[in-house]
């Protein structure tokens, strides 16, 4: 089994008579990693519930405490899997753990806008989140025990084939029939199920046009245009795709210091396995003519995955203004980094009215051979 980065922050949460809360896609290992926290409390105190199954999810609405308490009988440690199954989730959690908050209770969703859509309200104060992405290069390094080369050398298929943990430990042969069925029968299911019939025929369609233009702005004006549908339908289904952790946005910096614009976004990928899988797209990375969006892609998910170990929040912004770039600003504690990204090594100016707005930051380049360095 692959140690998740996540499990240990999970479990210095328990104890504290809050719900724990883990989105995340689906196959990314959600049940795993909360099975593995369920079997470290004693056989007698465990109970895991599969809300798939249509009996768990109707036995789990708040028709009444009674009811819910004979469901969880003596158990003190409680998985409820796919929560985002169970009509009025969030209030059956809060009547649980507001009667009961000695229990432990971890609940999944492959969902977010559906799951937090019936639980943010109702557990309010009463709930700690965490999301579960693919495998980190970090949780990859230290399963297989890879130095640092051998870690560079895995690159090429990272950014081809992307890091879910089935996909990593399947081998070379099967793996790009496993991600491109692991796109048609998870991506989809997932994100159709959140959209309206009518309007079902436009997802596949959207999807493709992101994922040509990773690493660019996105106007919503033009897809809509392109599509014949309203700006904002274009913006809601890029909404509901961020809910299903299909795609997230990164929004611009503008000329004036901490300034966001609204009306500016690039769209990235969780999974570039997915990605390529989406536009039909795994040949080698010699091969590609988007080597270096699929890079600046992947930077950008290594970099949440790393403050999300280090369970850290941090502002992450792109810059552009006056014709210039930068992929990549941080701003922490009222402290900002700068980055851009290129697979290969290259010369790096920071632009001038960048360098004049932050007098103080240099901006740095990450490359594919200094990408392990940036994390240290």
């Amino acid at each position: 089994m692959i140690e998740r980065t996540i499990t240990p922050l999970i479990r210095d949460h328990l104890g504290r008579g809050r719900v724990i809360v883990l989105y995340g896609p689906r196959r990314v290992g959600k049940t795993t990693v909360a099975r593995q926290l369920l079997a470290e409390a004693p056989t007698e105190d465990q109970l895991y519930l599969n809300c798939d199954e249509m009996v768990t999810a109707d036995a789990l609405k708040p028709t009444s405490l009674a009811a819910l308490e004979r469901v969880i009988g003596q158990a003190k440690r409680i998985v409820i899997d796919e929560a985002q199954r169970v009509e009025n989730i969030g209030l059956t959690l809060k009547l649980l753990i507001d009667t009961h908050p000695e229990l432990d209770i971890i609940a999944t969703g492959s969902s977010s806008f559906d799951l937090a859509g019936k639980v943010k309200e109702p557990l309010t104060g009463r709930a700690y989140e965490f999301m579960l992405t693919p495998l980190s290069l970090a949780e990859i390094k230290r399963y297989f025990n890879y130095n640092d080369l051998q870690m560079e050398t895995l690159l090429p298929r990272l950014l081809r084939l992307g890091s879910y943990p089935g996909i990593v430990l399947t081998d070379d042969n099967r793996a790009d029939e496993e991600i491109i069925a692991l796109a048609n029968n998870y991506v989809y299911k997932d994100s159709l199920e959140l959209v309206e019939l009518r309007q079902r025929q436009l997802l596949p369609r959207l999807l493709q046009a992101l994922a040509l233009q990773i690493g660019q702005e996105v106007s919503y004006n033009e897809l809509g245009v392109a599509f014949g549908v309203k700006v904002e339908t274009i913006e809601r289904y890029i909404t509901l795709l961020e809910m299903a952790f299909v795609v997230y946005r990164l929004p611009a910096l503008t000329g004036d210091k901490g300034m966001i614009s609204n009306r500016k976004r690039k769209v990235y990928f969780y999974d570039l396995g997915i990605r390529n899988a989406l536009i039909q797209s795994l040949q080698p990375l010699d091969l590609r003519t988007d080597r270096d969006a699929l890079w600046e892609n992947f930077c950008m998910n290594e970099r949440l995955k790393y403050w999300q170990a280090k369970d850290q929040r941090v502002q992450r912004y792109y810059w552009r203004s006056l014709g210039s770039e930068l992929d990549l600003v941080e701003a922490r504690h009222d402290s900002y980094s700068a980055y851009d990204f290129a697979y290969q090594d290259k010369k790096l100016t920071t632009p001038k009215y960048f360098s004049d707005t932050y007098p103080d930051v240099e901006a740095r380049l990450i490359h594919s051979g200094n990408l392990l360095a940036w994390f240290d």
